[in-house]
């Protein structure tokens, strides 16, 4: 945000807080008065009698945020990518008895009774008929 001196020394005060304000320029005409109470906030990026200082550092600024906002969504993708493959190849190279593991996953079931007789045998008779992962 660039605010001029004397509505800067009225305002800076109480939006200094905002979240969404990462740095405030005041631009005026008396640089040595303006940078006493600009001093005390540190938000305030900078006290300057030309504009082009203030360009200068909005562009700096622009170029981090920049470089900030692209190295997190790199992160996150990485991650992302990395979790995803881990568990694909866990699925997919899982190497398992089914015969074994219908007969002891049907057995749990008649312990537990979650299932009734009837469905239980059509899960040992017709689970290959199926694919499990879809």
């Amino acid at each position: 945000m660039i605010v001029s001196g004397v509505l800067g020394r009225q305002i800076v005060a109480d939006i200094e807080a905002w979240p969404q304000l990462e740095s405030i320029y005041v631009f005026c005409d008396n640089q040595a008065v303006h940078e006493q109470w600009a001093r005390k906030i540190p938000k305030v990026k900078g006290v300057h009698t030309s504009i082009e200082p203030i360009c200068k550092a909005l562009q700096i600024d622009r170029e981090n945020c920049d470089r900030a906002v692209i190295s997190i969504s790199f992160k996150g993708i990485d991650a992302l990518f990395m979790y995803t493959q881990l568990l694909k190849e866990t699925l997919l190279d899982i190497e398992d008895d089914d015969t074994k593991s219908i007969k002891e996953f049907s057995e749990y079931c008649r312990l537990q009774n979650d299932i009734h007789e009837g469905e239980n045998r059509n899960v040992e008779k017709e689970y290959r008929d199926h694919t499990p992962i879809w």
